[in-house]
């Protein structure tokens, strides 16, 4: 299967590494096909799955929510903002259902699927 989503391809989420490793929540990804649904434009990802391995490699805390293994798939999207206005795309990940937002970052927002509210 060559798409993840009605807009995302399996080589946009899968790790950076090369490993092909492309475990991700099915939910995760139907929140991130709403969001780009809600914001009617294309959403660039810097970065979803990351293996074990990759994860280290690029200095993500050890239960990253985008560590991904077969047990515990990635719930998480690094978001470019070129192009984007932020506060538009946090309302819309927001009315989507995520609940983790990393929000400090210049070029990028980091939304996630956990189970409870989180914002840094």
């Amino acid at each position: 299967m060559k798409y993840a989503s009605v807009s995302f391809l399996w080589t946009e989420l899968m790790c950076k590494c090369g490993c092909g490793n492309r475990f991700i929540q099915k939910e995760a990804i139907d929140k991130l096909q709403k969001t780009r649904d809600i914001m009617q434009a294309p959403l660039i990802i810097n970065s979803a799955a990351r293996c074990p391995l990759h994860n280290v490699k690029v200095g993500g805390a050890p239960r990253s929510q985008h560590r991904a293994t077969r047990a515990t798939p990635s719930t998480a999207f690094d978001i470019s903002l070129h192009g984007l206005n932020k506060e538009d795309l946090i309302e819309a990940a927001k009315f989507a259902g995520f609940k983790g937002f990393g929000i400090n970052y210049n070029s990028f927002l980091h939304v996630d699927n956990r189970k409870f509210s989180a914002v840094w």
